[in-house]
């Protein structure tokens, strides 16, 4: 099934994650506190982790996750945590549904982000598809939980876990009945863009064409925090795409431009956050995925350089040859719509059609 981009977000936690019900229609968001001015604020579905950042000219918080509702408990889990409600601007790091579709929670107040998200959203709003694909996946999760549980651990379909599953998608589903419209940024830059915040900054730079469309790394240097959105993750060999099709030679060669300057900034104790799951990753591992990638990269082009058909590629390339990587896991939600088997060997086929261009 081809995924579309603008409106799905591959879950790249479990995919069976639940929400948890705290209190009637609410559901549970649990805060982790980075510093005295920045803290992650996770929920579900997915796993999404929140940034907010708590600056003097205000809240900047980045990704506004699934639809207004759900990103409306975040905003207010925000607000309780810092004791702050001077909202001052949202960032979104791609375009996938888990990271704006909830915008309108934060339509009064500046949304930065890529040029392209913003094309990509504009695009999202016409598709008619977009609010029966919505529900359709929410009921298909909710099925997909149920079988889970049913299968291989039945307690949870009594205890509430499953019922917890069952409102957070209910609640998406609410808002996507109302056909709600699709909020883009407002403040759109090309590859990079600084926000100066009296004693933060925060920088935005367009990685692009990987994971989403609009890929964008956001480093805050007082923090020694780098978010890498949906780009690299602890738990398997890095993946190429799916966005890949929409990139070129060029856009790939400044994903290493972009991370090489991000990890000559960074040192021992950088963390590096992506934006589903609870791994806060250091630097060495950033290290280990751009070497794998840049390697991987440099490999393909020189195969169809010496006129090498892709097969002869792949044996050219085994995972083998790439010990940064070699030992992690080389699939990715086995056994759901979005299964990835063999990530290696989905890359050189993402990145031989990127140098075919």
């Amino acid at each position: 099934m081809k995924t579309k981009l603008s409106l799905l977000c591959l879950p790249l936690v479990a995919a069976l994650s639940w929400c948890s019900v705290a209190y009637g229609a609410e559901f549970a968001i649990t805060p982790l506190r980075l510093s005295p001015r920045v803290a992650v604020f996770y929920g579900d579905p997915w796993d999404n982790g929140i940034v907010a950042i708590a600056t003097p000219k205000g809240m900047v918080v980045v990704d506004a996750p699934f639809s207004q509702t759900i990103s409306q408990g975040f905003r207010e889990a925000i607000q309780v945590e810092f004791k702050r409600n001077d909202f001052a601007y949202l960032i979104n790091t791609h375009e996938h549904v888990c990271h704006v579709g909830g915008n309108a929670a934060y339509a009064d107040i500046p949304i930065v982000g890529h040029e392209s998200l913003r094309r990509e959203m504009l695009k999202a709003g016409t598709d008619p598809q977009r609010v029966p694909d919505m529900l359709a996946l929410s009921d298909q999760q909710i099925g997909a939980a149920r079988e889970y549980f049913r299968k291989k651990d039945p307690k949870k379909l009594e205890d509430g876990s499953f019922a917890g599953i069952e409102q957070c998608w209910k609640i998406i589903q609410a808002d996507y009945r109302g056909n709600p419209p699709v909020v883009p940024p407002t403040i759109t830059f090309d590859r990079e863009m600084t926000l100066h915040l009296g004693d933060v900054t925060v920088r935005l730079m367009y990685y692009g064409c990987a994971h989403g469309v609009a890929d964008t790394v956001i480093s805050i240097p007082e923090e020694n925090l780098v978010l890498t959105g949906g780009v690299f993750y602890p738990t398997h060999v890095p993946i190429a795409g799916p966005a890949t099709e929409e990139a070129t030679p060029e856009i790939v060669d400044h994903w290493f431009v972009v991370m090489h300057g991000v990890l000559n900034d960074a040192n021992e104790n950088t963390r590096f956050l992506p934006s589903h799951g609870r791994a806060i990753m250091k630097k060495e591992q950033y290290v280990q995925f751009v070497s794998y990638l840049e390697k991987l990269w440099e490999g393909v082009r020189r195969a169809q350089a010496a006129g090498k058909t892709l097969e002869q590629t792949k044996a050219e390339l085994p995972l083998t040859n790439f010990p940064e990587v070699a030992k992690l896991p080389n699939e990715e939600l086995r056994g759901t719509q979005w299964e990835i088997l063999d990530i290696h060997q989905q890359n050189i086929d993402h990145l031989w059609k990127v140098l075919g261009k």
